[in-house]
Order: structure tokens, then C-alpha cells, then sequence
């Protein structure tokens, strides 16, 4: 089938036009996924990112013009930028699973917080100062880089890393754990 015709169908919502798009396009979405994602995604993650560009592409067509591009280019363009959304949500979800973990190695404390909640989070850095907690929900819940937090803040790196250094010692002390951040193990 044509692009036109594909991109005409999927535009009057014709459900076959998403199986021919699949068969004419449907290993170039998967090369894209897995290049941005990676091998280190679960198989389910990379489906759920391939059914969303689908999805994406099916309501947002109308928006594809030919004169200004080919279909292909149109297809990775949504493909790559969902699959960086993806990876972006995948990140943030493990850095907050990531330091959870780190300050809850203690058994009695892991029952209490529970790792996918984020109002266990924000229990945690309630008593930091307000530029340590814009600091951490920065660094660990938006997945910004230490450069675009030090540029935004106006700080220097090494002061942003000093401040996650000294709150997640605070963390510690406060749920009574004298954990070793790197290591782990009790001090």
C-alpha cells in the first residue's frame, strides 16, 4: 500500500490502516525504540512504547503533510521522540526507586515507604531546607542533570553534589540508619 493511502485511511480512522502501516514500517519503529531504549528495557517496556507511537500516530496523522516531508521521516521523528519520552519516565522511575532503596536498607523501614510511592518521597525531604528539596525532586524525581540544575540554580556542581551528599546523611539519620551510602552496610 502507499504511504497516501495509509495516511489517508489512518486520517478517516480505518483500523486496517494501522495493520499496513505495522507491515510497511513496523521493523523501523522497533530499530528506533531499540536503539534509544536499549537491550536493558524489559521486552513489555518496549511494546508499550511501540503501541503508543501507534497510538500517537493514529490520532495525530492530520498533522503529517507531504510537501514538507516523507512518511518515513514523519514516523521516526514520533517514534524517536516518544521512545526518549520513555526513557526519560524509565530513568526517573529508578532514580526515585534508586535512592529510596539506598536510604531504606534497613528491613524494619522497606514496610513503611513503599518504594513506588512518591508521598514517601517527599515524607523524606519534608525537613530539608527548601533549596535541598528543589535540589532532590530536581535530581531524582525530573531526572535533570547535575549541569541543568547547577545553570538554573546558578550553583556550582560541586555545591549540588555536597547538598545530595548531606541530605541523603540527613535521610539516614533521620529513620535511624547510620548506612554507609556507598556500601550499604552499617557504620
Amino acid at each position: 500500500m502507499e504511504d497516501k493511502e495509509i495516511v489517508q485511511k489512518i486520517i478517516e480512522k480505518d483500523p486496517k490502516a494501522i495493520e499496513d502501516l505495522i507491515n510497511k514500517y513496523g521493523k523501523l519503529i522497533f530499530g528506533v525504540i531499540n536503539k534509544i531504549l536499549n537491550s536493558s528495557n524489559e521486552r513489555w517496556e518496549i511494546e508499550e512504547c511501540f503501541n503508543d507511537i501507534l497510538m500517537t500516530l493514529w490520532k495525530n496523522m492530520y498533522l503529517y503533510k507531504e510537501e514538507k516531508g516523507k512518511l518515513i521521516n514523519f514516523i521516526i521523528s514520533v517514534a524517536k521522540f516518544k521512545a526518549i519520552d520513555y526513557k526519560r519516565k524509565i530513568q526517573k522511575k529508578n532514580n526515585v526507586i534508586e535512592l529510596k532503596e539506598e536510604v531504606l536498607r534497613k528491613e524494619e523501614f522497606q514496610d513503611e515507604i513503599d518504594i513506588n510511592d512518591q508521598e514517601g518521597f517527599y515524607n523524606l525531604i519534608k525537613e530539608l531546607k527548601e533549596k535541598d528539596k528543589e535540589i532532590f525532586i530536581r535530581r531524582y524525581l525530573l531526572d535533570e542533570s547535575m549541569e541543568k540544575i547547577s545553570k538554573d540554580l546558578n550553583l556550582s556542581k560541586e555545591y549540588i553534589y555536597n547538598k545530595l551528599s548531606r541530605g541523603r546523611k540527613k535521610i539516614q539519620r533521620k529513620i535511624g540508619g547510620d548506612l554507609d551510602v556507598r556500601s550499604g552496610t552499617n557504620k
